[in-house]
C-alpha cells in the first residue's frame, strides 16, 4: 500500500510502485530493461542542503541515522503523547538521495526525539531550520541553508539517544505487569532522562582541568573532618544519610579488604586555609566517621551533653565504651537513644549480628559489636595481621582512592558529573544545577524556601528573619506530594522563579531546564543583578510562598480532577501546580493582601475553568508552555488582574519580568 507523507508523494511511492511492478516481469522484458536504464540516472539534489555538503546514499553516517529511525519505528508500548507509528520501516526507507524522503521518516518519529517543538514541515528549508533549531544549533540567517555536515552528526546523537531511552523506557513496562510501574510513571522517568540531557549539555564549560587521582588512608579524611576541614555536605548534596544496614555492609566490605570507589574532591584553599569539599563520597565517609565515633556533628553533641550533664569525660566515654555511653544517656535524658536518634546525631553503630556471610571465620567474633569494643581485635588487614584500629586510625595498606580537584571553577568539576552519570553513577538534573550554582544566595535560598536544605543558618541565614512566613512553603509542597527525594521541590520553585523573574521573550523555544539555567546563568553573570541582592531575594522568596499561600486556601475539590494524581486527592501534578502557581504568585505583585478575598470570591469561575484546562498529551516543552500560558492567563483575568500591571511590578521591583513573554503565547 502507498500513501502520502509530505513531499515523498512523487518519487517514494513511484519508487515502490515500480518495485512491486518489476518483482512481476520477466527478465527478459522490455520495462524491466526501461526500469533499470531509467534506475541508473544520477540522483537529484537534496532540497534545502547545499549540494557541496550531500553525502553518499551509503555513508556511515547517514546508515546510522537510518538504521536508529528504523528502531524508532519498530512496534511496542510507547510513553504517553507519543503515537505508536502504524508502519514498521526498515532503514533502506530512509533515503537520501531523493529530496524528502528522510525528512518524512524524522518527522514520523519526532516525538521518539522528544524535541521542543513540532517540526515545521511547510518546506524542505523549513524543516530543516526548526529541526536545528530544536537540536541547539546555531540556526543560519534567513534565506541561507542549514548544512547537513552540521545537522545529521546531532541528529544521529539525538536519535541514538531516543533509542537508547526507549530501552529504557520498555524495561520499565515490562514491570507494570507486577505493578511495580505504570504507563504515566515510565513516561515520567523517560520525559526526566531527557531533561537530564539538557542538563548535561548545559553543563560543557570547556577550559583545563587540573586534578590528580592519589589513596588516602581512612585517617586522614578522619582528621580532615575532626579538624573542620572536610566539608561532607555542601548545599547542593543531598541531605539523607544511608541507612544503618547500608553503612554496616561498607564496613564489613572495609573489614574484607575489598576496594571502594573512589572519594571524590575538591580543594579550595582560601586566605591560608584549605577545605576539602566532597562531591562524590560523603554516604561512604559519612559511614565510616560514624562507625568509628568521628563524625563532627555527633561530637558537637557529644560535647553539647557534656557540659548539660556535668560529665566532663563524655567524650573519652564516647570513643572508648559507647555502651557506657548509652547508659549515661538514658540516665540523663528523657528521649531515648533509639536507632532513628542515633542516626540522626550520627553516633556509632554496631556491625551485623547473626549468621551473616561477610563477617564469617576470623571476623565472625566482630558480629554485634561496636567499633570501641573491637578496635584493639586483630584482623587480617590486605595480608597482614594488625589490630583493627590500624585500619581506621593508621597509615595502613588499606586505602581509599581519591581523586582531587584543584585550581578548577565550580563549573568545570560538576561538568564531571556529567560523566560520572554516563559511566554509572548518577546524579539527577537538580543535583547538577544545585552544585554549579550553590554560590549563588538566590540558589541557596531557592533550596531553602523549597524545603530541600534544613540548614537555614548555614545555607542561607538572610531568610532567617523572615522564616515563620516562608516556612509554610515546604509543608504545603508536602501536603501537595512533593517530597523532599530528588530536589523535585526546588525544581518546582525553580520554575515559577524563571517565568516570574527572567525576560529573554517567549518561553517555548526553552526546555524547562533550559529555562532555569538561563535564568540562574543571568544572575550568575552580572554581579549587579537584582537576584544578587539579599533584601530582593527574599522578597522574591516570599512572593513565591504568599503565592503558594493563597493557592493552598482553595478547598481541592474546587479543582479538576486532573490537576491531582490518581493516587491520592491530595496529590498534584507538577504541570498543573507551576501554571496556577505562576498566576497567583503574579497576583499577589499586584493585589498583595487583597489576593485572598478576591480568589474567594472567584471560587466558582476557577472551578468551572480548570474543567477545561486538559494537560498536554505530549510532552514536548512547546506543548507544556502552551498550557502554561493559557491558564495563566486566564486566572489572571478571572481575578481581575491585568497581565501588563504584573510585568510593570516585576520590573520595577526584581528589574525582570518573563510574564510579558509567557502570555504573548496565547495571542499567536
Amino acid at each position: 500500500m502507498c500513501y502520502s507523507v509530505g513531499e515523498t508523494i512523487t518519487l517514494v511511492g513511484m519508487n515502490r510502485l515500480l518495485d512491486a511492478a518489476v518483482r512481476q516481469l520477466p527478465p527478459d522484458d522490455e520495462t524491466l530493461r526501461l526500469v533499470r536504464r531509467l534506475s541508473t540516472l544520477p540522483p537529484a539534489p537534496k532540497a534545502g542542503l547545499p549540494e557541496r555538503t550531500q553525502m553518499s546514499e551509503d555513508s556511515d553516517l547517514e546508515q546510522n541515522i537510518a538504521e536508529r529511525i528504523a528502531t524508532l519505528s519498530e512496534v511496542g508500548d510507547t510513553p504517553v503523547g507519543v503515537a505508536p507509528i502504524l508502519e514498521r520501516l526498515e532503514p533502506s526507507d530512509v533515503r537520501f538521495d531523493d529530496g524528502g524522503v528522510w525528512r518524512a521518516r524524522v518527522a514520523l518519529v519526532q516525538s521518539w526525539l522528544h524535541l521542543p517543538e513540532e517540526l515545521d514541515q511547510s518546506s524542505p528549508d523549513s524543516f530543516d531550520r526548526s529541526l536545528a533549531r530544536s537540536l541547539g544549533l546555531e540556526t543560519a540567517e534567513a534565506g541561507t541553508a542549514v548544512h547537513s555536515d552540521d545537522l545529521f552528526p546531532r541528529l544521529a546523537e539525538r536519535l541514538e539517544r531516543a533509542v537508547s531511552l526507549r530501552e529504557k523506557f520498555l524495561e520499565e513496562m515490562e514491570a507494570t505487569a507486577e505493578g511495580a510501574a505504570t504507563r504515566e510513571s515510565a513516561t515520567q522517568r523517560w520525559a526526566n532522562a531527557w531533561d537530564e540531557v539538557v542538563e548535561d549539555e548545559e553543563t560543557e564549560v570547556g577550559g583545563p582541568i587540573h586534578a590528580y587521582a592519589d589513596t588516602w588512608p581512612i585517617s586522614e579524611f578522619a582528621q580532615y573532618a575532626v579538624d573542620g576541614e572536610l566539608n561532607l555536605s555542601p548545599s547542593y548534596q543531598r541531605a539523607d544519610v544511608w541507612p544503618t544496614g547500608d553503612a554496616q555492609m561498607l564496613i564489613e566490605s572495609v573489614l574484607r579488604g575489598v576496594p571502594l570507589p573512589s572519594v571524590i574532591i575538591l580543594k579550595q584553599q582560601d586566605a591560608g586555609t584549605v577545605n576539602y569539599e566532597v562531591v562524590d563520597g560523603k554516604q561512604r565517609l559519612t559511614s565510616i566517621l560514624r562507625f568509628t565515633g568521628r563524625h563532627p556533628r555527633a561530637l558537637e553533641v557529644v560535647a553539647e551533653k557534656a557540659r548539660d550533664w556535668n560529665e566532663p569525660e563524655l567524650l573519652e566515654v564516647f570513643h572508648s565504651d559507647y555502651p557506657k555511653f548509652k547508659k549515661l544517656w538514658k540516665k540523663y535524658e528523657t528521649q531515648s537513644l533509639t536507632a532513628q536518634v542515633e542516626r540522626l546525631n550520627y553516633f556509632p553503630f554496631a556491625l551485623r549480628s547473626g549468621d551473616v556471610k561477610p563477617l564469617s571465620g576470623d571476623l565472625s567474633r566482630l558480629r554485634g559489636r561496636y567499633y570501641s569494643q573491637i578496635r584493639n581485635e586483630s584482623i587480617d588487614v590486605v595480608g597482614e595481621q594488625r589490630q583493627l584500629r590500624t585500619v581506621f586510625e593508621q597509615t595502613s595498606k588499606y586505602r581509599l582512592p581519591v581523586i582531587v580537584y584543584e585550581q578548577v571553577t565550580t563549573e568545570q568539576i560538576h561538568e564531571v558529573f556529567s560523566l560520572y552519570n554516563r559511566q554509572g553513577k548518577h546524579l539527577n538534573a537538580e543535583e547538577i544545577r544545585n552544585a554549579l550554582y550553590h554560590r549563588l544566595a538566590f540558589m541557596r535560598a531557592v533550596l531553602v524556601t523549597a524545603g530541600d536544605s534544613d540548614d537555614i543558618e548555614a545555607v542561607a541565614p538572610f531568610l532567617a528573619p523572615h522564616w515563620y512566613d516562608l516556612s509554610s512553603t515546604r509543608i504545603v509542597l508536602d501536603s501537595y506530594g512533593f517530597g523532599k527525594a530528588g530536589y523535585k521541590r526546588t525544581k518546582l520553585l525553580s520554575w515559577v522563579a524563571s517565568v516570574l523573574y527572567f525576560d529573554d521573550g517567549r518561553p517555548d523555544g526553552r526546555s524547562t531546564a533550559s529555562q532555569i539555567n538561563a535564568l540562574l546563568k543571568r544572575v550568575a553573570a552580572d554581579p549587579k543583578d537584582p537576584l544578587r541582592s539579599e533584601g530582593v531575594i527574599t522578597e522574591a522568596m516570599l512572593l513565591l510562598d504568599r503565592g503558594l499561600d493563597a493557592h493552598a486556601a482553595i478547598p481541592m475539590e474546587v479543582w479538576a480532577p486532573s490537576f491531582k494524581n490518581s493516587q491520592g486527592q491530595s496529590k498534584w501534578q507538577e504541570l498543573q501546580l507551576v501554571a496556577t502557581l505562576i498566576a497567583f504568585s503574579a497576583a499577589r505583585q499586584v493585589l498583595g493582601d487583597r489576593l485572598d478575598d478576591v480568589v474567594d470570591r472567584a471560587l466558582p469561575q476557577i472551578g468551572e475553568a480548570s474543567a477545561q484546562w486538559k494537560r498536554p498529551q505530549k510532552t514536548q516543552s512547546k506543548e507544556q508552555w502552551d498550557f502554561i500560558a493559557r491558564v495563566v492567563g486566564e486566572l489572571l483575568e478571572l481575578l481581575g488582574v491585568a497581565p501588563s500591571d504584573v510585568d510593570m511590578r516585576l520590573r520595577d521591583r526584581f528589574g525582570h519580568s518573563g510574564l510579558g513573554g509567557l502570555i504573548s503565547i496565547t495571542e499567536t
